[in-house]
């Protein structure tokens, strides 16, 4: 009777139980976790977005008071931040169309979201200027 054996393995793969490897993915990989973290920043912004403005129906006067908290410099920075998860959520989105609509892109998948990056920080310099422009021109309310 034959037997054959097998060398043991090098060390643990994805497949093993207990394995500890992480996936280690480049571009790909981080524009999937940042596509994630901005659709729920998003989100949370747009939930926050419709209790605030149905206070106008309950309370016009709370409405007016919550409005004028939303001036302050902290809340500008977030706006800032806001307009960053957007412009790179919907860029992003942008790039994954064209992955799965054009599957050739695919090859150039590095070189879109190095585009993704930039058009953001392009567009978002700018708006972001834009909303703490009363900051800066020291016309704060």
């Amino acid at each position: 009777m034959a037997t054959t054996t097998r060398p043991p393995a090098a060390g643990p793969t994805a497949t093993s139980p207990g394995s500890k490897i992480v996936y280690r993915g480049r571009s790909g990989q981080w524009a999937f976790v940042g596509h994630r973290i901005s659709g729920f920043l998003v989100f949370m912004f747009l939930l926050l977005h419709i209790v605030d403005v149905s206070m106008i129906n309950i309370d016009p006067e709370l409405y007016d008071e919550l409005h004028q908290l939303y001036g302050n410099v902290l809340l500008r920075l977030f706006e800032v931040g806001l307009l960053f998860a957007l412009l790179f959520h919907s860029l992003n989105g942008l790039r994954i169309v064209a992955v799965d609509f054009f599957p050739g892109v695919i090859r150039n998948e590095r070189k879109m979201f190095a585009a993704v990056l930039v058009l953001t920080v392009a567009a978002g310099i700018p708006g972001g200027y834009i909303i703490m422009l009363p900051f800066l021109e020291g016309n704060v309310f």
